[in-house]
């Protein structure tokens, strides 16, 4: 399936001879009058994750930076920094004052409200290692400033910028340190290195304390702080990880114990596969996770979900009727909302929380399958696994099917087995 921007960029491609044109200048130049023809610029280029990227960048390994206002570069460039959610890393417990009544640890939607609580819990302090107060935020321009970016084959490429615009969601100051804080309220594999580049090279020039760029990706009620620095103030890819810090909101993080899976799998009864809802296409189980988060607000539909979560309605579609497959999301009036074993789901601490979803999970055979192949053999046979999706699911109809299903079912036993302390043998690196 092609999203809106899969479609507008493919004409924009063929339009402008773009692909010919980089592989003989190097890059592509485009203004947004002339994405406008095809499609709102604002929804065309805003891809902070790899898994954004319009179908006909990823086939050709291409990004888009902006360079001035409504001007954009398209190139082979090395533009995103990869990042883990490390659960072998500790989380500690932050809680927010007594007299805060108008924030609520479980249900923080929002990555300003993420960012207050963080300041107002006293993470950031702890993280940054002295006081620190808020200061500047929101969209501002860039003035002007050079910097080499590597390209796929790793040679360099200089990239002047002009007044473009770009945006911080928080900043904190301290004595010595300015830190500067991208926020993410949903779980990313990579993002997009501009938003702290940015950000940094201005302020570098405006303040002599030291900056800091920080990305937060808080995820399943986990405020993950990733602290980077760059080696070359000129060099976009000299970014270079200092240290990750992990916190939790107002409860006791426990770690789940592999004992506790093998308990649920004693346990465990196969429910029906329902003949209305497609078996699971969705590879990222930690954007599962998000949607069924952020319907705990209210009913959406899934053009608000995918514009709040910055994936099209395509992805939007797969990690719907993935939450509707494990029962906690429906159906309601063009929307959908959180079902009650949803809701009950939503007012859990973190550890019933997770182990409440891997018994939705593993109630369904094949994924009962595949854990059980993993913890018996330190491996997942795809093929078995895609010929009992296709005994069971009324959606399939074929093998090859099947077997792509199958690469669903491997991801979520991933995140399950990440869930513990069982580090040893991972089937899933070979």
């Amino acid at each position: 399936m092609k999203g809106k921007n899969d479609i507008a960029w493919e004409q924009i491609f063929a339009k402008y001879n773009v692909i010919d044109l980089i592989n003989k200048e190097g890059y592509f130049k485009i203004k947004a009058n002339q994405i406008k023809e095809f499609r709102e610029p604002r929804l065309m280029t805003k891809f902070d994750s790899k898994i954004d990227l319009p179908i006909i960048f990823n086939k050709n390994h291409l990004a888009i930076l902006p360079t001035k206002r409504g001007e954009y570069l398209i190139g082979n460039f090395q533009n995103y920094q990869e990042v883990d959610i490390d659960n072998s890393i500790d989380v500690e417990t932050m809680y927010l004052p007594e007299y805060i009544t108008t924030i609520d640890s479980k249900n923080i939607t929002s990555e300003a409200i993420s960012l207050s609580s963080a300041f107002i819990s006293g993470m950031l302090e702890d993280l940054v290692g002295e006081e620190v107060v808020p200061t500047i935020q929101g969209r501002m321009g860039t003035g002007i400033f050079e910097y080499t970016i590597k390209r796929e084959n790793n040679t360099d490429f200089s990239i002047q910028v002009e007044n473009s615009q770009m945006e911080i969601d928080g900043s904190y100051e301290g004595l010595t340190k300015f830190v500067i804080i991208e926020a993410k309220n949903h779980y990313m594999s990579d993002f997009i290195i501009r938003q702290l580049y940015y950000p940094y090279r201005v302020w570098c020039k405006e303040t002599n304390k030291e900056v800091v760029p920080v990305m937060l990706i808080k995820h399943d009620n986990i405020f993950n702080f990733y602290v980077y620095k760059f080696a070359n103030e000129d060099n976009y890819n000299s970014i270079k990880l200092v240290k990750v810090k992990r916190y939790i909101l107002g409860e006791i993080y426990q770690q789940i114990e592999i004992e506790d899976i093998y308990n649920i799998m004693n346990e465990t009864k196969f429910v029906e596969e329902d003949a209305n809802i497609p078996f699971p296409q969705a590879d990222t189980f930690y954007r599962v996770l998000d949607f069924i988060n952020v319907l705990n607000d209210s009913q959406m539909k899934i053009n608000e979900i995918a514009e709040l979560y910055e994936f099209d309605e395509r992805q939007g579609s797969y990690y719907s009727a993935a939450a509707r497959y494990l029962g906690f999301v429906e159906k309601d009036h063009g929307g959908y909302k959180l079902t009650e074993l949803g809701k009950s789901l939503m007012q859990m601490d973190h550890k019933s929380k997770n182990l409440s979803i891997v018994k939705s999970i593993i109630s369904h055979k094949p994924f009962y399958l595949a854990l059980k192949q993993y913890l018996n053999r330190g491996e997942i046979n795809n093929l078995e696994i895609a010929e009992t999706i296709l005994a069971i699911s009324p959606k399939v109809n074929s093998l090859e099917t099947a077997k792509r299903r199958a690469q669903s079912v491997s991801s979520w036993i991933r995140w399950i087995i990440n869930l513990t302390t069982l580090y040893e043998v991972n089937p899933f690196d070979k």
